[in-house]
């Protein structure tokens, strides 16, 4: 285990030392310190089997791995880190991503982008040749475009990578290989999986995803537990995706749910007299009492329940 401290550096030299760091840990980076928040960093890291797993901390910092960075790059590698804790921010492709805690990221060596690591933070890093992930993948390039984040694979793997970096002393050398090659494996699939659940450009395929999703809601609007992740654990999407989805039409799932609820009410309601009670009409349209109900139809019909009622059976 090796361990290296800004604590014992001179604040004129910490950029400096700490660009050296990182650099011989994760990847060259250029350093630049915080105007409001002094650097503080150190590093704890710990070889397991052909990898290294490093606890990388601090404050008062701002990376950037540039062009000139990517340049001086003798072998493209992905440092792939899990946020332990604290607030942190990666500016990537022209999009900004906040990291929360447990977040699994991916930065790649052949990419330009910055940290924002003013506030105090805390990751694990193992550093991976490119080729070990991208040979796993149908499409590599997908690999870094987002945070990997809400899915049991992104939690294992991230399990694994903590588990892995406290008992490094413990491995032989075979346990030292398996530990290695799951950590491969179970990231593979994570960003693959999570890729597939990204919206696709194909306008055919959101429009058929779409007309699927709504397919659902017009078959199970009665369940007054329907919510966005049961209908995207239906489609096998994420509900994020599902979400951007109702998104493109300007709505949101659960809008659509209780417009349809509040459409097939109004048909109950206008039938003849003495079929159901209001309150009958709203546990059968999903709702869960009938003053949500009430609430619900008068936002999309200007009228109560009661009085669409009566309007419609005087016409008829």
């Amino acid at each position: 285990m090796t361990t290296m401290t800004t604590d014992n550096v001179a604040q004129r030299e910490r950029v400096e030392y700490w660009a050296d760091v990182v650099s011989r840990n994760v990847r060259p980076m250029r350093i630049e310190p915080s105007r409001r928040v002094p650097l503080q960093g150190m590093v704890t890291a710990r070889a397991i089997g052909d990898v290294t797993v490093a606890e990388v901390s601090g404050c008062g910092i701002h990376a950037h791995h540039t062009s000139g960075e990517v340049a001086r790059t003798r072998e493209h590698r992905y440092a792939v880190c899990v946020n332990i804790d604290g607030d942190a921010r990666i500016n990537r492709r022209g999009k900004q991503f906040i990291l929360q805690r447990g977040d699994g990221f991916v930065t790649d060596s052949r990419d330009e982008y910055s940290l924002d690591l003013e506030r105090p933070w805390r990751h694990l890093v193992v550093s991976l040749p490119t080729r070990l992930i991208d040979d796993r993948l149908a499409r590599p390039e997908q690999v870094g475009t987002g945070v990997l984040r809400n899915h049991p694979l992104v939690r294992l793997w991230a399990n694994n990578l903590t588990n892995g970096f406290a008992l490094a002393s413990t491995f032989s050398p075979p346990g030292a290989s398996l530990f290695t090659r799951h950590c491969v494996e179970l990231l593979a699939q994570a960003v693959d999986e999570q890729d597939r659940n990204r919206l696709t450009p194909s306008p055919a395929w959101r429009d058929a995803m779409y007309r699927d999703a709504c397919r659902v809601i017009a078959f199970r609007f009665g369940d007054p537990n329907l919510a966005p992740d049961h209908i995207a654990r239906e489609l096998d999407i994420s509900t994020r995706s599902l979400s951007r989805l109702f998104a493109a039409h300007n709505e949101t799932v659960m809008r659509r749910v209780f417009d349809v609820r509040v459409r097939h009410a109004m048909t109950l309601l206008a039938a003849p007299a003495g079929h159901r009670s209001v309150t009958e009409i709203a546990f059968a349209c999903g709702f869960n009492d009938s003053s949500h109900f009430g609430r619900a139809f008068a936002v999309r019909v200007q009228c109560t329940p009661s009085e669409w009622r009566r309007r419609n059976q005087q016409d008829s």
